[in-house]
């Protein structure tokens, strides 16, 4: 009997050592959207310094989540994000700014350094859709950003950016693509408007 169990248990082992793909897929937050340039505006001399993003605690982990029919929310079983959404997003943002050249420096919100201006961000929706009874599937982001002045604390300009775009095929991966594309256009438009702002 023992030698069966031990049998099973080495069996066991090997098997799970052949796998060749990993039970839960990992997917990254990412944007593909291209910087903009700044002009000699007038953030060109100031930094600024790039707050960790304000969001929902499902923001803040690992876990990748759904909602059906706008009222329930589940998790995948088998994918998660490799880096929170909420950390992601902070630091897609801060690419984009410190390739944008809008500022003289953009920096991490752990910086020590001091800066001009803070950028405070507010993760209000980023999550797949499934609709119609589960015949249809797509991405919903919307982020409100704060340019506040880092020495007397005031509001300079507020806004909230949002995108909603269809996913091409109803699973996990569908939904990855179509948050990665709706994550690039509200950052295409959150550029635009800091630069606006700038001016």
């Amino acid at each position: 009997m023992i030698k069966i169990i031990f049998f099973a248990l080495v069996l066991f082992i090997f098997a799970g050592c052949s796998l060749k793909y990993p039970f839960v897929t990992e997917y990254r937050v990412h944007s593909d959207m291209k910087h903009i340039k700044g002009i000699n505006g007038s953030c060109k001399d100031k930094s600024i310094k790039i707050s960790h993003a304000f969001s929902s605690n499902a923001l803040m982990s690992n876990d990748m989540r759904y909602v059906l029919d706008k009222t329930k929310e589940f998790s995948y079983t088998e994918s998660q994000w490799s880096i929170s959404p909420s950390n992601a997003i902070s630091y897609e943002l801060l690419r984009i700014l410190r390739d944008s050249k809008i500022f003289k420096n953009a920096l991490i919100s752990k910086s020590r350094s001091n800066s001009d201006l803070i950028l405070e961000t507010n993760i209000e929706e980023f999550v797949q859709h499934f609709i119609d009874k589960e015949t249809k599937s797509y991405a919903d982001v919307v982020i409100s950003l704060t340019l506040i002045d880092a020495k007397n604390n005031k509001v300079i300009s507020t806004n909230t950016f949002s995108s909603q775009i269809d996913a091409k095929t109803l699973d996990a991966n569908g939904g990855v693509e179509a948050l990665n594309n709706a994550l690039s256009e509200v950052l295409l438009q959150s550029s635009i408007w800091i630069k606006k702002v700038c001016n």
